[in-house]
């Protein structure tokens, strides 16, 4: 189909733009970061600056007492409004996730659902050769009389990078701008993302990878009964997938809205809180997106709004 031809096209043309900066750029950048770092305590996250841009970014919601419904349209129009930067995937995943947004105070890069920590000059390097991997086989499937979807996800499937969506990019058909969103965008390795697939995310009765007693099953979590239970990073999952309900809540189809267990979520973003590294992507993405993930600033947030951020 030529609409398939058309997404294979626009899919090597991506990559083409990623192979004309190689990654001497991205290191460029994510060695100044460093520096940066190093060299200012603040620069990775400022909490007296984070106060005052707080204040101004809430300052006409906060006007204005709400409950339910009204308080949901509130923070939506909010969070909606104020990102004013819509970036492509390959543009937030290559020049800013790798380089700062998902950095940790060391300077280092972690599983999201392992907690497992990384150069992440070695994953801008794995990227761009799994990005070239691709990019063959884009040009491969070009030479055939007719593409199909299925073809093009299996190229996708297979040379997996190393982001992960929190909600799945199946469950919104890979639009933008949900796909580029930074606030659900974080360093997982194509193992534990292979593994975690499009499942939604649930709990088991036999595994507890909080407790010290529990051993290290994979260095990601389990997938089974059509959930996934990471091994790490609840609470920020959980943030991250709240924040994408409140700013796209259409754009993920009610048959799998009806898949999300938001009683848990909300469960773990109250026993696992936000911390230094989330205070630090929240503050950067602002800076590059305009907007913020409320539920990062507001604890009790999530709770008034359980009611509907699923709406079935």
């Amino acid at each position: 189909m030529d609409s398939n031809r058309d997404i294979i096209l626009e899919k090597i043309r991506n990559n083409q733009a990623w192979y004309e900066y190689g990654t001497a750029r991205f290191r460029k950048i994510l060695s100044e970061n460093k520096g940066k770092m190093q060299a200012d305590g603040t620069h990775y996250y400022d909490e007296k600056t984070d106060r005052l841009e707080q204040q101004r970014y809430y300052r006409k919601a906060r006007k204005h007492p709400a409950s339910g419904p009204a308080l949901f349209a509130l923070y939506h129009d909010l969070v909606q409004k104020t990102h004013k930067n819509r970036l492509p995937y390959h543009v937030s995943k290559n020049q800013y996730l790798y380089t700062w947004v998902d950095l940790h105070p060391d300077g280092s890069v972690r599983n999201i659902y392992s907690g497992e920590a990384r150069d992440p000059l070695a994953i801008i390097q794995e990227d761009h050769q799994i990005g070239k991997k691709r990019g063959d086989h884009y040009h491969s499937l070009l030479q055939e009389s007719e593409i199909s979807a299925h073809q093009i996800r299996a190229v996708d499937t297979f040379f997996k990078y190393n982001t992960e969506h929190i909600v799945p990019q199946s469950w919104f058909h890979a639009a933008d701008p949900m796909k580029g969103d930074l606030h659900h965008l974080f360093v997982c390795y194509p193992s534990c993302n292979a593994k975690r697939s499009n499942l939604p995310y649930g709990d088991f009765d036999f595994y507890h990878p909080e407790s010290a007693d529990e051993p290290v099953r994979n260095h990601c979590g389990i997938a089974a009964e059509d959930k996934f239970e990471p091994e790490s990073g609840k609470g920020t999952i959980a943030r991250a997938f709240a924040y994408f309900l409140l700013h796209y809540p259409k754009a993920v189809s009610k048959s799998k809205l009806n898949r999300v267990n938001l009683s848990l979520l909300v469960q773990w973003h109250e026993v696992f809180p936000a911390g230094l590294y989330e205070r630090h992507r929240n503050q950067a993405i602002c800076r590059i997106q305009g907007n913020r993930n409320p539920f990062i600033d507001d604890a009790g947030l999530m709770k008034q709004l359980e009611g509907c951020l699923v709406k079935i």
